[in-house]
């Protein structure tokens, strides 16, 4: 036999084999659909059992889920309300904990400054403490120096009133003299007692005027010098006349200067000279007797 025929064969075998099977899978189904269907029935009512239970169920659990869902976003509604409120709490205590961090901040720095202040104060307060010392210690020096010359105040006080005693003794004792000299017809004046004291310098001048007195007064003399030119009242000068063409120079006196000007000044006649008569334009010189 060829490898077709054996191939044929075997498919034969096969396909009786199946059809085999199948006849006695339809001959169970037709034995058995019956009691199948009844149990399908059986079923089927269960299932409408099962199903009116489940949709009963799910009803009920339909009402109660849309209640507890009402309830829910009752409670939703109230817990966004209540964010809301809570987040502006939470804002408030935000502005709230700003300001009192930015306070917090300030009162620290304001604790730093006192902190200094106190520092720099405690400071003041260690240098003003010592500056009191050396002020205490100066002012009790000075307490003593004021003892000491209040001490000697004391005594140039003492020493004052024996001075003004002594000096009012002096001034009794000058008024009396000044009277005794005034008596005696002499001068009190300083400057009179200088020039008979110290000699006159080494002048020359002009005789400006002259005026001659009566029998009982003096013949003066005013002259062009004075006490610019070094001279003082008490000194004394000669007046000659120079010499004029073939008449020789003559002297004619001496005057004791009685007043004395800065620039002027008038003497008296206390020598003259024989047939001397002293006149305007003659010369007066303090070299004829040096």
């Amino acid at each position: 036999m060829s490898f077709l025929g054996k191939l044929l064969v075997g498919l034969q075998l096969f396909l009786s084999i199946m059809f085999l099977i199948f006849a006695g899978a339809v001959f169970s189904t037709q034995a058995n659909w019956k009691k199948t269907a009844d149990q399908a029935a059986e079923k089927v009512k269960n299932t409408e059992a099962d199903k009116l239970q489940v949709e009963q169920a799910f009803a009920d659990y339909k009402r109660r889920t849309k209640i507890e869902l009402e309830n829910e976003q009752a409670r939703a509604s109230n817990a966004v309300g209540q964010v809301k409120l809570l987040k502006e709490q939470v804002d408030a205590k935000d502005t709230q904990l700003t300001a009192a961090t930015t306070e917090r901040n300030e009162q620290v720095e304001l604790a730093k400054v006192s902190v200094e202040e106190a520092r720099q104060r405690r400071e003041e307060a260690l240098l003003q403490r010592g500056i009191n010392n050396e002020m205490q210690k100066l002012l009790n020096e000075k307490n003593d120096r004021v003892k000491a010359l209040e001490d000697i105040k004391f005594n140039l006080q003492v020493a004052e009133r024996a001075l003004q005693d002594k000096h009012s003794k002096l001034l009794n004792d000058l008024s009396l003299f000044q009277k005794i000299i005034a008596a005696n017809g002499l001068s009190t004046d300083p400057r009179s007692v200088a020039g008979l004291l110290t000699p006159p310098p080494a002048v020359d001048g002009e005789v400006l005027e002259t005026k001659r007195a009566g029998r009982s007064g003096s013949d003066l003399v005013e002259i062009s010098i004075g006490s610019d030119d070094g001279l003082a009242e008490g000194h004394k000068l000669s007046v000659y006349r120079s010499q004029q063409g073939d008449r020789a120079a003559k002297f004619l006196g001496d005057i004791k200067l009685v007043y004395v000007t800065p620039d002027r000044a008038v003497g008296v006649v206390i020598l003259r000279a024989k047939n001397g008569v002293i006149e305007r334009g003659d010369n007066v010189t303090s070299k004829l007797g040096q």
